[in-house]
């Protein structure tokens, strides 16, 4: 997300017919301009804008209990041509999630149906960790001046005993602030 810089200004038209008389006095109409000048941001790669990140095929049988977790699939959010007055982005996170707001639910994007159950998607930082989903916090990372590349990864987790099989796709989006 980019900072945007805005001005909002007023217009008032007064219309012929409820336009004063002439002997009356004209009132002074004050006008108010606001914004915000900001500093250049990052720009957002186009590679990582729309990604598709393949976590793998995974047996049933590989989820032995809740908590199980898949190998990861690594992703990055490319920022590009960094201004030196930014030091810092915050990255959140967001998308549908169930009970644990650190898993993301698998959605039907296909249209197909048949989607997996008892497993839900994890999103790691570049440390590992679990990131939560639509936190209102966000993770903070220094930023260099020009090109920067944030790392990420996925796996599933599983989320009951059982795992059925199917369609095991989620839809995650992100935003940059930069604070």
């Amino acid at each position: 997300m980019k900072k945007i810089i805005s001005v909002f200004a007023g217009l008032f038209f007064i219309s012929p017919i409820l336009a004063c008389p002439a002997y009356a006095d004209l009132a002074q109409i004050n006008l108010t301009m606001t914004g915000t000048i900001v500093d250049s941001t990052c720009d957002i790669d186009t590679n990582s804008k729309n990604q598709t990140v393949h976590i793998g095929s995974f047996a049933t049988t590989d989820f032995k209990s809740v908590g199980s977790v898949s190998v990861d699939a690594p992703f990055t959010i490319v920022l590009k041509k960094c201004s030196s007055m930014i030091k810092n982005a915050g990255i959140l996170f967001t998308g549908t999630t169930g009970s644990d707001p650190t898993l993301l639910s698998l959605t039907d994007t296909s249209g197909g149906g048949n989607i997996a159950s008892g497993v839900a998607v994890q999103v790691l930082d570049k440390d590992k960790k679990p990131v939560a989903i639509n936190s209102s916090s966000p993770l903070s990372y220094a930023l260099k001046s020009g090109d920067n590349t944030l790392n990420f990864s996925l796996r599933y987790k599983s989320t009951l005993a059982t795992v059925t099989p199917g369609n095991a796709t989620a839809v995650l989006y992100f935003s940059v602030e930069y604070p």
